[in-house]
């Protein structure tokens, strides 16, 4: 018996249906790496949870690394705060940079850990004095960090990659951007680049603290079609001499419906419910049938999870919403079914935005992230 070939891990590592993305930033490495020149945007890829944003920042960390770039990876949202993050992981980075590079890199980090106030770091330069007022602060800050971003270059290329980007510190994110609009404005040669991932709600919360957060670049990342999906579930398989039939690929995608975290689910119940095969053997559609029982029960638990998560409002809308149907539903209809107005809407649609449960689909519509989770609130919720 094989190991399933389908954990989560594994999948990421192909990257399949994400291309497009891939190719940009090979692009942007080209244009850090091959001539040495600044990444002017900071890139956001944003999507719910389960579309594999993570596995593709990490996938773009694999390739930066691959071609020389330091990386540096942070998860936004820690108490210490984004900036600070960044200078402990870039330390730990560069502690093999050359000791006149690492010198004066530690000291420009020590300088800008001061600038946003780390714990237990009390002593700076002696021309260093933190600003009062937040904004300078803030900007302080932003000199502060390009001065490492300029040192920390001068060895080699950089990329700082920030996942669940929409959790950062509000101080935090406007220090890195105002940074990189400095040294976007200076038009002087830094080979570094910054990527990220978020939630649906990225956009819409940095644009909430960022004033010019339009010079950031936003990609969203749809459901997997067709073909990216077939290669998720076949490639896997017949990399350990396992066959899967045409009508057992034809069932998994119905199950999944383009939804990665689904893709990966069915199939490795699918594998499972086949008596996880010898190179030779055959996954049928009678093990795709078994497996999707089995992938519903997870698939419950982790509704359920969310539903619980939910105040009495968000409730009630998630499940006028469900009553619409499967597919996205309008702000007036959803308003109607609850007899309120559509202005009404806005807090536990902000909320259920930021939880990751709905996503703004057409202008005015709505619709659920995960499939499947109509079904449930119909079906399942109390």
């Amino acid at each position: 018996m094989q190991p399933s070939p389908y954990t989560p891990g594994e999948i990421a590592r192909t990257v399949p249906g994400r291309a497009q993305q891939v190719a940009e930033v090979d692009e942007r490495l080209s244009t850090l790496i091959d001539l040495g020149r600044l990444v002017g945007r900071i890139r956001v890829d944003h999507a719910a949870r389960g579309f594999g944003k993570t596995s593709l920042l990490r996938e773009y960390q694999r390739r930066a690394a691959a071609r020389g770039a330091v990386t540096v990876w942070v998860t936004a949202g820690e108490e210490q705060g984004l900036v600070a993050q960044i200078a402990a992981e870039l330390r730990h980075a560069t502690d093999g940079f050359g000791e006149k590079t690492r010198t004066a890199l530690r000291s420009r980090i020590e300088t800008l850990q001061v600038s946003v106030g780390v714990p237990g770091i009390a002593t700076a330069t002696s021309t260093f004095h933190p600003a009062d007022s937040g904004h300078d602060t803030e900007l302080s800050g932003a000199r502060a960090l390009e001065a490492v971003i300029k040192t920390a270059t001068e060895e080699t290329p950089l990329v700082i990659l920030i996942d669940e980007i929409q959790s950062a510190d509000p101080a935090g994110l406007r220090t890195l951007v105002y940074a990189w609009q400095h040294l976007q404005a200076e038009g002087t040669d830094v080979p570094a680049a910054v990527f990220t991932a978020g939630l649906p709600n990225a956009p819409e919360t940095i644009a909430g603290i960022v004033t010019f957060s339009e010079r950031l670049a936003y990609r969203p990342l749809g459901p997997l079609h067709r073909e990216a999906e077939e290669i998720a579930i076949i490639g896997p398989a017949r990399a350990l001499g396992v066959h899967w039939t045409p009508p057992a690929v034809d069932r998994a995608l119905e199950i999944a419906q383009g939804y990665p975290y689904s893709v990966q689910l069915i199939a490795d119940a699918a594998w499972a419910a086949a008596g996880r095969p010898d190179p030779g053997g055959v996954i049928d559609v009678s093990a795709v049938d078994l497996g999707h029982i089995a992938m519903q029960a997870d698939l419950d638990a982790l509704f359920r999870a969310r539903w619980s998560a939910c105040s009495p409002a968000e409730r009630r809308m998630l499940t006028a919403i469900a009553n619409l149907g499967d597919g996205p539903a309008s702000r007036s209809a959803i308003a109607e079914a609850l007899n309120t107005g559509s202005n009404q809407l806005s807090t536990p649609r902000g909320r259920l935005i930021d939880k990751g449960l709905i996503q703004p689909a057409d202008r005015g519509m709505l619709e659920f992230t995960i499939p499947g989770f109509a079904a449930f609130i119909r079906d399942s919720a109390v």
